[in-house]
């Protein structure tokens, strides 16, 4: 039996500190295309309204004229400056529902003065005035549900104050008057928790496919770097050590192999062996030059290109230098191999093309390995 679903509460949950920060760094971001406009828009047919005044009761208008343009207009055109300033030295931060609500009590204040200038002249105008202040101030302005419920309850202190309900004694218009905006309100409050619910959903969806998509660039780079790469030393494997092998110019190639190697596993196994290859591995990077490509071909055997980002061809005495100075680097290690004997290597070198300075660096392997191991043989500059 599937379980019946909860209904959504109307306050939004909030997120934890630093995710609210993220969200409310977004949220201003996404605010900035529409709320200056939207203001400005208000502000236009707030003042606009001061031809009510003048149809309806032009004793007043010079009042409404002066509260309008020289303290309302003023005021909202300083709090967007200072919003849009506050936003840029903050992004998080959370100055849209003060700059509103002190803005929605001053409209509805101002409101107030004027219709108590001129009693019963402007009471129905400006009744109606009050659902587009409320609706303004409450949805177009699209506030958080919790600064929203701050806005209302000031519009409506405002509004009972110019209504006679605030130290004076209510009559039944009077009361249904200030319920009628109120519910106008509460309506605007249901639309603004739907709205923020509504956002904080979308901020939640997209940061999880931001998170999703930067999982999978992550995966493929490592599933791209672990294809270039020997599982066992975390060299290059052929397959890398060939993706960075120049094809247009000379190159400096050693080819090393690890003496007796298969003596050495059978005398102390094959998981020793894995961990003195990791190690000779480890000495040849941390003994190659900068710029220099060190791989591994398989089983004991390794490659260095030399300078491989470089312009230099590298000459025959430079490489045979580079191949004595890892040997010895190798057997300086002192690992036992058995029988009084420390673990080595022996070197090929050769300088000309890749693929044939290659070939040429093996072949010079194996007249290492003739000449006695743990040597260096540079063979003939290769054509």
């Amino acid at each position: 039996m599937s379980r019946p679903r909860r209904a959504a509460p109307l306050l939004p949950a909030p997120f934890d500190a630093g995710l609210e920060r993220e969200y409310a760094a977004v949220r201003n971001a996404a605010r900035a295309r529409w709320f200056t406009p939207t203001a400005l828009l208000g502000l236009a047919c707030f003042d606009a309204y001061a031809l009510v005044d003048l149809a309806l009761a032009p004793q007043v208008l010079a009042l409404s004229l002066t509260l309008r343009l020289a303290v309302v207009t003023p005021v909202v055109l300083l709090g967007l400056w200072w919003r849009a300033r506050r936003l840029r030295e903050r992004p998080a931060a959370g100055i849209d529902g003060p700059f509103v609500t002190a803005a929605a009590a001053l409209v509805v204040l101002v409101l107030a003065l004027v219709q108590h200038s001129a009693p019963g002249a402007l009471g129905g105008a400006y009744f109606a005035g009050s659902f587009v202040v409320v609706v303004f101030f409450g949805t177009m302005l699209r506030n958080d549900v919790r600064w929203s419920a701050t806005c209302l309850v000031t519009m409506l202190a405002a509004f009972a104050w110019g209504q006679n309900l605030v130290g004076a004694e209510a009559g039944a218009t009077a009361v249904a008057a200030l319920l009628a905006v109120a519910v106008s309100g509460a309506f605007g409050l249901v639309t603004a928790a739907t709205v923020e619910r509504g956002d904080r959903a979308r901020f939640t969806a997209r940061r999880r496919e931001r998170e999703l998509a930067a999982e999978r660039e992550r995966l493929l780079a490592a599933l791209a770097e672990a294809a270039v790469r020997d599982e066992l030393t975390g060299l290059l494997n052929r397959r890398g050590l060939l993706e960075r092998a120049p094809l247009h110019r000379p190159v400096g190639v050693l080819v090393l192999d690890v003496d007796h190697f298969k003596a050495y596993n059978d005398r102390f196994g094959h998981p020793q062996g894995d961990r003195c290859l990791a190690l000779v591995a480890a000495t040849l990077a941390a003994h190659a030059r900068p710029g220099d490509v060190v791989a591994r071909l398989g089983g004991e055997e390794f490659v260095v290109l030399l300078d491989a980002d470089g312009d230099r061809d590298g000459d025959g005495d430079e490489v045979l230098a580079a191949g004595e100075r890892l040997r010895a680097a190798v057997r300086d290690l002192a690992v036992p191999a058995g029988d009084g004997r420390v673990v080595t290597v022996s070197v090929g070198a050769a300088t000309g093309p890749w693929e044939s300075a290659l070939g040429t660096a093996d072949q010079a392997l194996y007249a290492a390995k003739a000449a006695g191991r743990d040597t260096v043989v540079r063979q003939g500059v290769a054509a």
